[in-house]
């Protein structure tokens, strides 16, 4: 679970960055958002794990920001779990260009962790999506457990 202070963090980036699927964000308190973020990588995984892989990869933090609050939704059609995570690597790679110059290797590189995180969310992630056992944004600011 993010703090409030990192989540007006990542909305300000997710702004500055113009990334696609911003608009979801305007739905939600920080402290909801807060409850649902669990920075990058799946729900199953340990919070020291998922700590380590965004301690990897900071430039994609609010690419999964976004991509956390798009799977926390209702509707949960096949179509939509595409489009988020192809979404994911075209935010990813719009991060990348504007943090990183065209001469400088980490720009690449992060625009291939995002094309690989999204691919293996494709492959992996439809059952986790599908099954909505994900912390998802209450309007008391609370989280809840799906189903």
């Amino acid at each position: 679970m993010a703090t409030e202070k990192e989540i007006r963090e990542l909305r300000r980036l997710c702004e500055e960055y113009k990334l696609e699927g911003r608009e979801i964000l305007e739905k939600f308190t920080d402290g909801e958002l807060a409850a649902t973020y669990n920075g990058i990588g799946p729900e199953a995984f340990p919070d020291w794990l998922r700590k380590c892989i965004d301690a990897l990869h900071p430039s994609l933090e609010p690419v999964a920001f976004i991509h956390d609050i798009e799977w926390s939704q209702e509707d949960k059609s096949p179509f939509l779990f595409a489009e988020s995570n192809e979404r994911f690597k075209r935010n990813g790679c719009k991060v990348a260009k504007a943090k990183f110059g065209w001469w400088r290797p980490r720009r690449y590189i992060v625009m291939n962790q995002a094309r690989r995180f999204g691919n293996v969310c494709g492959i992996f992630g439809f059952s986790a999506w599908k099954s909505g056992k994900m912390k998802t944004p209450s309007r008391t600011g609370a989280e809840k457990e799906e189903p």
